[in-house]
């Protein structure tokens, strides 16, 4: 177990030659947002290019890269088809602000292309698994009533045999959690997480991802990070105060951050850090200490000009850069 250093963090950035250009230091496709958390999308999208990605994509609902659009000039946005009710009991149901399980196919080049997919900021999957066996769909079996579940469900079919770092971050967690505990259809392919791939979550999603109680989780942080990085086959940042890195053989803790950071919306700073690191070629369990790192040591900037009490989120992507060149004059 190794507690991260500054000195180490500067071993492990990225380099940026003289000879660059912005497809040296990838592509990131965020897959992120909905109606009512079209923050995350901007928020996650702005923090992978604020460590130094070459270009970011947010696909997304047409009303939510409308809304970043209009905030920012340096995300392309990739606007997906939302939902149509196809028969009647799903009429009653249908959220016009949802995707369409068939966007899938439109995002097929871009997940081709894309140096790191991040899925699940702010994209309000939010469904039981009981739905999930309630309607059959031509694309996979499935049909929800709402929400984005059908979409994610068909994004997961058709990534699992990507091999690119994929990030997982919130309702996809809780997603994944009812996948793997409730199997919708034995004749199905059973889902898992993709190699190379980094989950983000706290605590309570950690518990719903192993089917244990929270209280244990957070009792012994260390052991449940590590194990379920085993037995998801996957890179596990289990957030909270010393978050805690493990890919189920080496366990790093973070020693920065302060409680600046419990506000909605630093998670998705976090997230887009990771994907943004992950995009410049660092190993996934590298970007995750990276992200993580950084993340905390710009809320500890942040709190020292506006308080703990006065950080946002989006104050954290003015003061990601300022946390990178802390770390690279203490390389000198």
């Amino acid at each position: 177990m190794n507690t991260l250093t500054l000195e180490y963090i500067n071993s492990i950035l990225p380099p940026r030659p003289d000879d660059s250009h912005k497809m040296t230091f990838g592509q990131v496709l965020n897959i992120a947002g909905s109606i009512h958390y079209r923050g995350a999308a901007y928020l996650s999208s702005l923090s992978a290019l604020r460590v130094g990605a070459g270009y970011v994509t947010l696909a997304s609902s047409p009303s939510v890269c409308d809304s970043v659009s209009a905030q920012t000039p340096n995300v392309v946005t990739l606007p997906l088809p939302p939902r149509q009710a196809q028969q009647a009991i799903d009429i009653k149901h249908i959220n016009t602000q949802s995707i369409a399980p068939q966007a899938v196919l439109q995002l097929r080049d871009k997940l081709a292309q894309a140096s790191v997919i991040s899925i699940g900021s702010g994209l309000s999957i939010s469904q039981s698994t009981d739905q999930l066996n309630r309607y059959p769909n031509p694309i996979n079996g499935l049909i929800v009533p709402d929400g984005n579940s059908e979409f994610f469900y068909a994004l997961l079919t058709e990534i699992q045999a990507n091999t690119h770092p994929v990030i997982f971050d919130a309702d996809a967690l809780n997603f994944m959690s009812h996948l793997l505990h409730h199997p919708t259809s034995t004749a199905q392919k059973p889902i898992s997480f993709t190699k190379n791939s980094i989950i983000t979550p706290h605590p309570k999603e950690l518990s719903r991802l192993l089917n244990v109680d929270v209280n244990m989780i957070q009792a012994q942080r260390v052991h449940f990070a590590s194990l379920a990085a085993k037995q998801l086959n996957t890179i596990v940042v289990l957030k909270g105060k010393h978050t805690v890195i493990s890919d189920g053989e080496h366990i790093f803790i973070n020693p920065t951050g302060n409680s600046a950071l419990a506000k909605a919306g630093t998670g998705d700073v976090l997230t887009g850090m990771i994907a943004g690191f992950c995009a410049q070629g660092v190993s996934p369990l590298n970007a995750a200490c990276l992200g993580v790192y950084l993340h905390g040591l710009a809320g500890e900037l942040a709190a020292n000009e506006l308080s703990q009490y006065g950080v946002l989120a989006s104050d954290l992507l003015e003061y990601i850069p300022k946390a990178i060149l802390r770390v690279l004059n203490a390389g000198h």
